[in-house]
């Protein structure tokens, strides 16, 4: 081992106290580690994290990093959206100038790097990440299996999982909801019911931002499709399992349909944390988004259970649709040092610690003990050891696929016909073959 991979291997083992997280084997301090010396060379880590209000996950990531390697200069790059972010990534491995890691969701928006000849991974972009950790089996077995093997090709890792986001989620107004004599939906049909209630209050049940149409194929696909016709089907269907045109697929885009009536009217022109602000501000009754949408809210001052709630989509309660913030490091990576450093603090507990409470989110490891989390946190913990666990749209299916259904989606909604989409899936699903 040289030294480098030994001073990497200390990482680890090292433990920050953090006043909401702590990790079960606590019996080490990050202050008594000696700090390391390092090369001057900057890490540039490319990810669509920013920082909402004070919460900071790259910021807290960093922190946790420079305990150990104080010379470590990190460079925070982000894009503000994920499809933008994607988008600018692309275009920077293509020519051949990566940063030195990068985020990216675990399953298919990883791998398409690793498996760029559609066959294996002689061509990756990737390098694997196997030797960060000495004893890297047991590393493996800190983290959920299913998010291991999204992340992983033959036995070789190439990201690092760095958190857990629930999908299918629902936030909500409580102040609109005890004005209008409402309470949690338990079902579809209860949506529909409430949006009878609001009618002509100038209050829209669902406030949506869809001008990224990814938020439409959250809502139709990973939401009203699991409530209706539940995980295994869904699974079934993304993996190029069953037939295109499976009726069940039409049912789900007529409810979707239905149920988007009642969104804001100019939900297309709008981005998904606009549209979390017209549920903060009382214009719409709800939102329908990934987790992540909690710390947004908060930033702007609201607090769970006082002025917004959170729960699963009506139908989806046992079951969990799941992402993980993954992150890479590039073939080409110009300090691949000092990436590998930082992520091996990444995977340790003491990084998933510091960016589990900045995401208000779950830790991509099951050893990071929740300390002093609310009700939902704790639910969603429990969800993970005993309820369906499944992957969302960005880990299942291909690129090309995603955005050729997300456009479809989009013309969906706007024209009324359903058959649009049909036809797109009819077209593309081979791709999942």
């Amino acid at each position: 081992m040289t030294a480098i991979s030994r001073r990497v291997a200390a990482v680890g083992a090292l433990i920050v106290g953090l006043t909401q997280l702590s990790c079960d084997d606590g019996a080490r301090s990050a202050q008594a580690a000696a700090p390391v010396k390092t090369e001057a060379l900057p890490i540039e880590m490319f990810s669509w994290w920013t920082r909402e209000g004070e919460k900071d996950a790259l910021g807290a990531l960093v922190s946790a990093h420079k305990r150990i390697f104080p010379e470590d200069d990190v460079i925070n790059a982000t894009a503000e959206l994920s499809g933008l972010a994607r988008e600018t990534l692309g275009q920077r491995m293509q020519r051949g100038d990566p940063p030195d890691a990068f985020q990216a969701n675990a399953g298919q928006d990883l791998m398409r790097w690793v498996l760029l000849n559609g066959l294996d991974d002689r061509e990756s972009r990737l390098l694997p990440l196997n030797t960060l950790f000495d004893d890297f089996e047991g590393w493996a077995k800190a983290f959920p299996s299913q998010i291991i093997q999204q992340v992983s090709y033959q036995g070789k890792l190439y990201g690092i999982p760095s958190n857990l986001h629930r999908i299918n989620e629902i936030f909500y107004n409580k102040h609109l909801m005890a004005r209008f004599g409402l309470s949690e939906p338990h079902s579809i049909a209860d949506l529909h019911l409430m949006a009878e209630r609001l009618e002509g209050s100038g209050v829209s049940l669902f406030g949506l931002g869809t001008r990224e149409p990814w938020t439409l194929a959250l809502f139709a696909l990973e939401c009203v499709l699991v409530a209706e016709h539940g995980p295994e089907f869904y699974v079934d269907y993304f993996r190029g399992n069953l037939r295109a045109d499976d009726p069940r697929m039409r049912q789900t885009l007529e409810t979707s349909l239905g149920l988007l009536r009642h969104a804001n009217p100019d939900h297309a022109q709008l981005s998904w944390l606009q549209a979390l602000q017209l549920v903060a501000r009382g214009r719409a009754l709800m939102t329908v988004m990934g987790d992540w949408a909690r710390v947004s809210l908060k930033a702007h001052d609201q607090v769970l259970d006082r002025d917004f709630g959170e729960r699963a989509f009506p139908g989806t309660e046992n079951t969990l649709v799941f992402t993980s913030d993954a992150f890479a490091l590039p073939l080409r990576a110009k300090n691949a040092l000092g990436a590998k450093r930082l992520l091996r603090t990444l995977g340790s507990l003491d990084g998933q610690a510091a960016i589990a409470q900045a995401r208000d989110a779950l830790p991509a490891r099951l050893d990071v003990k929740l300390v002093g989390a609310d009700t939902v946190l704790v639910e969603r913990q429990r969800l993970l050891q005993t309820g369906a666990l499944v992957l969302a749209q960005s880990g299942l299916v291909s690129a090309q696929f995603a955005e050729d259904i997300n456009r479809a989606l989009a013309e969906m909604v706007e024209t009324g016909d359903i058959d649009r989409v049909l036809h797109t899936l009819r077209s593309r699903y081979v791709l999942l073959r």
